[in-house]
């Protein structure tokens, strides 16, 4: 992983987690859940250690659960529904401990398991929902191509100027031949490797033109010069690119793909 990369994912961790410490603070003075008979300070220490853990559970089953929406095309709230089933079970253990004095009390696991269970999944999913409203995920409009003259070549993608460049780091020599969503973050990628940044896709593709490409499903853009074939997997296409790289194709798009003759 190069150093910029690696400064854009802890700077995103940084802000992830600042975000879940207000949460629970927030938590911490409402008091919600037969809480607030807590003190103060306990329900404060309470609330932010514990939206704290849950971010370090949630987080990982929810990138499995983006990586798993991608192969099989389902809805992000659907993939993010998943991951919560599936992150709060470890959760409730945690604080079905805690709550027990710190040991396993056989009579906890019972109804009490499951109302606490139910309340751990409200309560993450309804922390996904605000951090897509906070920070408007991805699941923005397409940006459409403009319209070019079929019989024009496309200029050499290494002699194409776009804002998007400013963003890469030196050593980015080769041209971008992709953009792919991987959770809050935009992976540009050449022929030899890729890049990670902080930015919405519909924004990466305003910054990427004049080079010309188009959004081919929710989450990817291709540069059409980066295109060699097409690959049918039952009724799903992928664009296989230069680099080997295969890049899903919403149906949405392929018929505007045939009509522009890029496939």
């Amino acid at each position: 992983m190069s150093d910029i990369r690696t400064r854009w994912s802890l700077k995103w961790i940084a802000v992830e987690l600042l975000v879940m410490a207000l949460i629970g603070l927030v938590f911490g003075f409402l008091g919600p859940f037969g809480t607030y008979a807590m003190p103060l300070a306990l329900r404060l220490a309470y609330w932010v250690g514990f939206i704290l853990i849950g971010y370090a559970i949630f987080r990982p089953v929810s990138i499995s659960a983006n990586w798993l929406r991608e192969a099989v095309a389902l809805p992000a709230w659907g993939a993010e529904a998943l991951a919560t089933a599936v992150a709060a079970l470890p959760l409730t253990f945690l604080i079905g401990f805690a709550i027990s004095g710190m040991r396993f009390d056989a009579d906890f696991f019972g109804d009490r398991f499951l109302g606490l269970y139910i309340q751990c999944a409200l309560i993450g999913f309804g922390i996904f929902l605000f951090m897509r409203l906070l920070f408007d995920s991805n699941e923005t409009e397409p940006v459409q191509p403009s319209e070019t003259q079929p019989s024009a070549p496309p200029p050499p993608p290494a002699a194409v100027k776009f804002p998007l460049r400013d963003r890469l780091p030196s050593g980015f020599a080769d041209p971008v031949i992709a953009l792919g969503v991987e959770d809050h973050y935009v992976r540009v990628y050449s022929s030899s490797h890729s890049e990670m940044l902080l930015l919405r896709l519909s924004d990466a593709i305003r910054e990427i033109e004049p080079l010309e490409g188009m959004q081919v499903h929710r989450s990817w853009w291709v540069a059409r010069n980066a295109i060699e074939k097409t690959k049918r997997e039952g009724r799903n296409l992928r664009l296989v690119l230069n680099s080997g790289l295969e890049v899903p194709v919403s149906r949405a798009y392929v018929t505007k793909l045939k009509q522009l003759g890029w496939i």
